[in-house]
C-alpha cells in the first residue's frame, strides 16, 4: 500500500493549452485522416492533491460544527452514517458540556486509496496516522454523489490494533477499482458478508452459524467481542437475574456497502450495521443509565423498568478473492450509540422481526 501524506505534497496548478492549426489546401483535395479512439482511461480520477484538499475541507467543517455545537453545519461535507453518528456526538457533547467523546479524525494520512470509477457515485478512502494521543489509525470513506457535488465524509472506522491491511494499487498511477455489492469474484459478495457479520455480532461466535466464515482477532477487540462483552456485563450484573432481567440484541445491515478492490483481487468493504439493545426487569424495578452517552440521550427522563439503546455501527471487512481459502477478516469498527429511551418502542432501527431470545 502506497503511503502518501497530502501535507507533504506541494500543490500545483496545471494549465493545459490546446493549439489548433488550419491548413489551406490549394489545387487538389487531400483525404482527411480518420480519427481513432483513444484507449479507455483506467487511471485514478482523483489526484493525490485533490484527495488532500477533500480531507482538509471536510476536517474544517467537522471542527466548525463541533465548535458551534450545530449539526446542521455538517450537511455540506458529511453524509450517510457519518452524519448520523457525528450529529449524535455533537448533541451529546452539548448536553454534557464536554466534547471528549467526539471522534477525532486526523488529517495526517498514512495512505490514500483513490478511485478509477468514471461514473457516479465515486468513493475514495484514506487511512490516517495515529492521533496525537496515540489512538489507532482510522480508515475513512468519502463519497461524491454526482459531478456537481462535493466529496463528503461517508464513514469511518478505527482499525483493530494489530490488524494487517491488504495492499492497494498505487494511488498516483493506477488507482483502485470499485467493487459492486453483488460482486461474485470474492469468497462472498459484500452484501452477503455484511449480512452474515451482523448475525455474528448479534449472536456471538458460539451461536451464529456464520462464525466459521470469519477470522476474528485473538488478541484484540473487534465489534463482535465488544457487543458480546457488553451483553455479558449486563446479564452478569448483581440482582439482574433476581429482577427477572432480560437483555436482547438485534443487528441488521443497512444500505448497500461500499467496496474497493485490493491488489490480490479481494476487496475491502465498508458498511453499516443498525443495532439495538433492549433491557427490562420486573415492573417495580428501575434500570439506570450505564454510560454518560446514555444519560445525555435520555435527557433527564425518569428511570423505568425498561431501557432501549440504538447503535449505528460502522464496520470494515476484508473479503478474499473467490479462489482463496482465507476467511473474511474484520479490519475495524466504530460502535456508537445514537439514541436511547426509557421504554422499548414497537418500531426499531433494525426494522425486521425480532431475533430469537438468547
Amino acid at each position: 500500500m502506497t503511503a502518501t501524506n497530502p501535507r507533504a505534497v506541494r500543490r500545483t496548478t496545471a494549465a493545459v493549452g490546446v493549439a489548433a492549426t488550419a491548413a489551406l489546401l490549394a489545387g487538389c483535395a487531400q483525404e482527411l485522416p480518420t480519427p481513432t479512439a483513444d484507449d479507455p482511461f483506467t487511471g485514478p480520477v482523483l489526484t493525490v492533491e485533490q484527495e488532500g484538499a477533500v480531507v482538509e475541507d471536510v476536517a474544517a467543517v467537522l471542527d466548525e460544527a463541533a465548535a458551534e455545537e450545530e449539526p446542521k453545519l455538517l450537511r455540506d461535507r458529511v453524509a450517510g452514517p457519518a452524519f448520523e453518528v457525528r450529529k449524535s456526538q455533537i448533541q451529546v457533547a452539548a448536553a454534557r458540556d464536554d466534547d471528549s467523546l467526539i471522534t477525532d479524525i486526523p488529517t495526517d494520512l498514512a495512505a490514500m486509496i483513490v478511485p478509477t470509477t468514471e461514473t457516479w457515485p465515486r468513493v475514495s478512502y484514506t487511512i490516517t496516522q495515529p492521533t496525537e494521543n496515540l489512538e489507532v489509525p482510522r480508515m475513512v470513506a468519502y463519497q461524491q454523489e454526482s459531478a456537481r457535488e462535493n466529496y463528503k465524509l461517508w464513514s469511518w472506522v478505527q482499525l483493530i490494533p494489530g490488524t494487517t491491511m491488504p495492499n492497494f494499487a498505487d494511488p498516483e498511477a493506477i488507482g483502485s477499482e470499485a467493487v459492486a455489492p453483488d460482486d461474485d469474484s470474492l469468497v462472498m459478495t459484500p452484501t452477503e458478508a455484511l449480512t452474515r457479520y451482523a448475525d455474528l455480532v448479534q449472536k456471538g461466535p458460539d451461536d451464529s452459524e456464520h462464525a466459521d466464515a470469519f477470522a476474528l482477532p485473538e488478541d484484540s477487540q473487534d465489534l463482535v467481542k465488544r457487543v458480546q462483552a457488553d451483553a455479558r456485563n449486563v446479564r452478569g450484573a448483581e440482582n439482574f437475574e433476581e429482577a427477572d432481567g432480560r437483555y436482547r440484541l438485534t443487528y441488521a445491515p443497512r444500505e448497500e456497502p461500499l467496496a474497493v478492490r485490493t491488489s490480490d483481487g479481494g476487496a475491502v468493504v465498508m458498511g453499516v450495521l443498525d443495532g439495538n439493545a433492549r433491557l427490562d426487569v420486573e415492573e417495580d424495578g428501575v434500570i439506570p443509565a450505564f454510560t454518560n452517552t446514555q444519560t445525555a440521550l435520555l435527557d433527564g427522563a425518569d428511570e423505568t423498568n425498561e431501557l432501549y439503546m440504538e447503535y449505528t455501527d460502522q464496520v470494515a471487512l476484508y473479503i478474499p478473492p473467490a479462489e482463496s481459502e482465507e476467511q473474511i477478516r474484520p479490519l475495524g469498527y466504530a460502535h456508537d450509540m445514537v439514541d436511547a429511551a426509557n421504554e422499548i418502542p414497537k418500531e426499531r432501527n433494525t426494522d425486521r422481526e425480532e431475533a430469537e431470545e438468547e
